[in-house]
């Protein structure tokens, strides 16, 4: 049955190629439709049914090191994990997590929402709303008005979304990733001027819920924390919930308690809101910029 919707998901990526390739033989200026949408939104099952079975086996390594994926790794996908219930220990003038990006979307020239997560529609999801949808902040995000997947929204309404996500426990992923740009249909001129803000969620996002099985190169790039681990405290219960929600798999339990791999650990909080004993905290060990742009300067993004 697995291996059926796999190739039927296939058919839908050939279906959708086929007709970006007449668009663009007929000349027609690229849209990134409803349509495309739902197309693309399948091929999560496949890299999700993949992942698993393949990511660590010695030939996907090899393509990886041989360079296969290069157009990808010569543009790499930069994501930076923002923890939205992160408990830490601050003075009057810190700054926290919330902060970076509510700053963010204040400074932003355009702020669109979309109104569908891609990752949760194509997993059919059924623990998070696939409603829940990402942040795309910039004038390289105008060119998502063509297409019927959201709207622009105001910096109120940007904020409350994120704290709609900060109430089911998920993290935010400010993320850079230039071959999703192109599908959406982001003009390459317009790269460096979009960002997206993904609400991620451990069960169906093809990145976050397959972290665990990325080589150390693309682990380089994304899925990188602001400066923020998990400890847990001496008042685990020993219930494990956490354990299964870890999405970098840094959980690991050792007797009737847990322990958190810290070299393993993204720092998005999803174990601090799982936890019904309340023992499992999130931990600065860095300080945080500015601002989050600080935090993607190899690129020179400008969201004015």
């Amino acid at each position: 049955m697995e291996r059926k919707f796999v190739f039927e998901d296939l058919r839908q990526l050939g279906r959708w190629m086929r007709r970006k390739l007449k668009d663009r033989i007929e000349g027609k200026e690229y849209v990134f439709t409803r349509e495309d949408f739902n197309d693309l939104s399948r091929m999560i099952r496949v890299g999700n049914w993949l992942m698993p079975r393949y990511g660590q086996t010695r030939f996907y390594r090899f393509l990886v090191d041989r360079g296969f994926f290069a157009p990808y790794f010569r543009q790499p996908v930069l994501s930076r994990v923002v923890p939205l219930n992160a408990k830490v220990k601050s003075g009057p003038n810190a700054v926290v997590p919330l902060q970076l990006l509510d700053e963010m979307i204040e400074k932003a020239g355009f702020r669109f929402i979309m109104d569908k997560c891609f990752c949760r529609q194509g997993m059919e999801c059924q623990h998070y709303p696939i409603e829940l949808g990402c942040i795309d902040l910039g004038e390289g995000a105008r060119a998502l008005l063509k297409g019927p997947h959201g709207r622009e929204v105001t910096v109120d309404e940007a904020k409350a979304h994120v704290r709609k996500a900060a109430e089911y426990g998920i993290p935010a992923f400010a993320a850079h990733a230039i071959p999703e740009n192109q599908v959406m249909g982001i003009p390459k001129e317009q790269n460096h001027k979009f960002i997206e803000i993904c609400f991620c969620c451990p069960c169906c996002c093809v990145a976050m819920a397959n972290l665990k099985y990325y080589s150390p190169l693309v682990k380089k790039y994304s899925m990188v924390s602001i400066g923020f681990v998990a400890k847990a405290l001496p008042t685990c219960q020993g219930c494990f919930e956490c354990v299964s929600k870890c999405a970098a798999g840094a959980i690991k339990i050792k007797g009737d308690k847990v322990w958190v791999q810290e070299d393993l650990c993204i720092g998005c909080g999803v174990c601090q809101h799982t936890c019904p004993h309340h023992a499992i905290r999130l931990t600065q060990i860095s300080p945080l910029k500015e601002n989050l742009l600080d935090y993607f300067k190899e690129i020179h993004l400008d969201l004015s």
